[in-house]
């Protein structure tokens, strides 16, 4: 988001080019009228604020003046990796896990959950296709649980998701690893609160009694 100080400039500037446009057409310019510059400037920066993590999210913004997915919550998620289990030459199965996602306006933060490991994006980035299609790109690390580091190490990888429908129903796409290794991700059921381990994942995605 942008800075006080960017902000600052540009009212600054503005305010030099509005004074100028006056004198040349004959308006005295009081210096006086500066007085609020700072004042209108914090108002400002809470403005954009509020609309950084709450208000561009709104359903009557979208598609018009906010030209991005809102993607934000927890996601249920199914991994298939071409990983081959070298003492049965067979492949693993699709794995489970959740993909928290954490958006704002400006920023955004992805981390895949599974039993046995975490990712997390290490950057980000939303990009925007001819055909106003919408693509998640990033580079990951992965942490395998102690347990298990003796036959997966901690790794770095990059993925492209899809963001498929509108409204959004899912998001799709592949990743890659740095240990040779290949698969896709399916991004289907969505929920809005963000959970910190596999267990909440599982708990909140539970069927209702």
């Amino acid at each position: 988001m942008i800075e006080r100080l960017h902000l600052s400039v540009v009212l600054m500037v503005a305010a030099v080019i509005w004074g100028i446009l006056l004198v040349l057409n004959g308006v005295v310019v009081q210096v006086s009228w500066l007085r609020y510059a700072s004042t209108v400037t914090g108002v400002l920066m809470l403005m954009l604020a509020v609309f950084d993590i709450w208000l561009w999210k709104w359903t009557v913004l979208q598609g018009w003046f906010v030209k991005r997915p809102v993607v934000d919550g927890t996601w249920c998620v199914e991994l298939r990796s071409n990983w081959k289990d070298p003492t049965t030459g067979k492949r693993i199965a699709p794995i489970p896990g959740f993909m928290v996602i954490r958006q704002s306006f400006s920023r955004m933060s992805l981390r895949l959950i599974t039993a046995e490991s975490r990712s997390e994006l290490l950057g980000a980035e939303v990009l925007r296709a001819d055909d106003a299609s919408y693509r998640i790109t990033g580079v990951y690390r992965n942490e395998p649980r102690m347990s298990v580091r003796h036959r997966s190490q901690i790794h770095y990888g990059a993925l492209v998701l899809q963001v498929c429908g509108k409204p959004i129903v899912q998001l799709e796409g592949h990743y890659w690893t740095d240990r040779d290794t290949t698969g896709e991700l399916l991004l289907t059921e969505r929920r809005a609160a963000h959970v910190d381990d596999f267990a909440a994942g599982e708990k909140l995605f539970a069927p209702s009694p």
